[in-house]
This record gives structure tokens, C-alpha cells and sequence, in this order.
């Protein structure tokens, strides 16, 4: 029937999205989207309005989707464990040749520093909710005595932000699942030194390494 848009809106903005995530806002073009969306310009931006307003429903869209596995992994009862799932799911996702490389959200970040106000907030926000998510569990872990109730839980909640979003940046270069693993390694080391009197092993296990003899 005439009038009927004839495509799903979410595969669209599906692969809208990993036209963006793929080649970064300002290097995609209209005609891009038109080509990876297979929807004509009249449709896109009757549907989707401006590339920029794509844009943001694309940065939804990755939150919704994408990402949101690390904020299921959160909900494990055991804080700790909590936290090694989130950080193991965004290492599997990196990993997995189907999705582009590094993270949407922290691409853009990086890269989009003139895209305005209203991109840089949703960004801020989206930060909050994943500290917050982090946040949570460290308090949890405190109130229930595996974390040293001493140290600044909020602080500490921006510090595993920063690894989680220092990963996604790395990983954009090197391709490498054990550098990634290895970061996580070293930043659980700040969970274990607070608690040194029942120390834990990681699940994510060290790996090997050929060390070169002293001269």
C-alpha cells in the first residue's frame, strides 16, 4: 500500500549504526547511510531526520543493544565476579570479528570533539550510568566485607570506567585479546591489594610468557 514505509526501522538503524561505528560520524556521508541502510534519502530523512539526529538514535541504539551485555554482567551476585564478567564480555565483544573495531560511544568521544553539546552529553551520560552501574557493585561488595570499606568506592568506580574505556581505545590499534586481558589483570590487582588478607584468584588467568635471560 502506497504511504507504507517498506523496510524495518531497526535493521536500518542497525546498520546505520555500524556504518558510524565503522567509519566515525564526520567521515560518513549521507550517500553512505543511503547505501548501507538500502532506504532512499526522501525515507531516511523522513524517518531518521538529519544525519545528525541519526546519529544520536544510533548512539541509543549501541547502548540498548550492544552494550548492554556489560550491564547484565553487573548483576552477579558476587561483587567481584561481577565486575570480572563485565570486563570479560567487553573483551569477548572486541574480540568477535562481526562488530567493528573499539566501541561506538568511546570512538566518538575521541574522535568527534566538534559534534556539539548535545552528542557530548549523551556521551557524559552514558559514562554515568556505566560508573554507576560499577559503583553500585563496589558498595555492595563493601556493605558485604570483600572490599576494603576504607577505600573511596566512587573513585574507584571511575578508575574501572577508565580501564573498561582505556580497552575499547587500545583495542581500535592492536587486535591483541591478551594485552586486553592483561590491563584487566593489572587493574584487579587494586581489588586484591585492598584485602590482602584473603587474597583470590582472578578468573582471568595469566598467561605464560618466554622471559629473555638476563645478560
Amino acid at each position: 500500500m502506497a504511504g507504507i514505509k517498506q523496510f524495518d526501522r531497526d535493521e536500518a538503524l542497525d546498520r546505520a549504526m555500524a556504518t558510524f561505528w565503522t567509519r566515525g560520524y564526520e567521515a560518513t556521508s549521507i550517500d553512505d547511510l543511503v547505501a548501507a541502510t538500502g532506504i532512499g534519502r526522501g525515507s531516511l530523512y523522513g524517518t531518521f531526520g538529519d544525519k545528525r539526529q541519526l546519529f544520536l538514535m544510533a548512539l541509543d541504539r549501541y547502548w540498548d543493544t550492544i552494550n548492554q551485555d556489560l550491564t547484565t554482567q553487573l548483576s552477579d551476585p558476587d561483587p567481584r565476579r561481577a565486575l570480572e564478567r563485565m570486563f570479560e564480555a567487553l573483551i569477548r565483544r572486541l574480540s568477535d570479528p562481526k562488530f567493528p573495531r573499539g566501541c561506538l560511544i568511546t570512538n566518538t568521544s575521541v574522535d568527534s570533539c566538534s559534534l556539539g553539546d548535545e552528542v557530548a552529553r549523551k556521551i557524559s551520560e552514558r559514562m554515568a550510568e556505566q560508573e554507576t552501574g560499577i559503583y553500585r557493585v563496589l558498595r555492595k561488595a563493601q556493605v558485604s566485607g570483600v572490599l576494603n570499606p576504607a577505600l573511596d568506592a566512587r573513585a574507584l568506580a571511575r578508575f574501572f570506567l577508565g580501564v573498561a574505556w582505556g580497552i575499547n581505545a587500545v583495542n581500535r590499534t592492536v587486535a591483541d585479546p591478551e594485552m586486553l586481558k592483561d590491563m584487566v589483570r593489572v587493574a584487579m590487582t587494586v581489588w586484591d591489594g585492598s584485602n590482602a588478607s584473603h587474597p583470590r584468584d582472578s578468573t582471568i588467568k595469566p598467561r605464560h610468557r618466554r622471559e629473555h635471560p638476563l645478560p
